[in-house]
């Protein structure tokens, strides 16, 4: 009986995980990569002026998540950023080719 429990569990997982990736995918994957010299821009924008932004972001297989929260840069690296979400409080360390796009989040 256990075992019965425990696939069945593993196949409702297994659909919530699919249909959540799947929406998931279409509602991100609409925005098209941002050139490198307007991330630049908006982000130096949003650290310089403290704005709250929500990254589209890729990981290394190309997968895309989203991120929302505060920039701001690494002192040693003009390239990697830390946002501060105010949320979760979770911290990203993010390279700037991770970075596909960028909107001000509220607005």
């Amino acid at each position: 009986m256990l075992e019965l429990k425990k696939t069945t569990f593993q196949q409702l997982t297994q659909s919530l995980q699919s249909q959540f990736a799947l929406t998931d995918r279409k509602r991100s994957s609409s925005f098209q990569q941002m050139p490198r010299f307007q991330l630049k821009l908006f982000i130096d924008q949003a650290i310089r002026k403290h704005k709250l932004i929500k990254l589209y972001l890729l990981d290394t297989q190309n997968n895309e998540f989203t991120a929302t929260g505060y920039m701001s840069r690494s002192k040693d690296h003009q390239n990697y950023f830390k946002l501060a979400t105010s949320s979760t409080r979770l911290l990203y360390l993010i390279n700037l080719n991770q970075i596909k796009y960028l909107v001000l989040a509220g607005d």
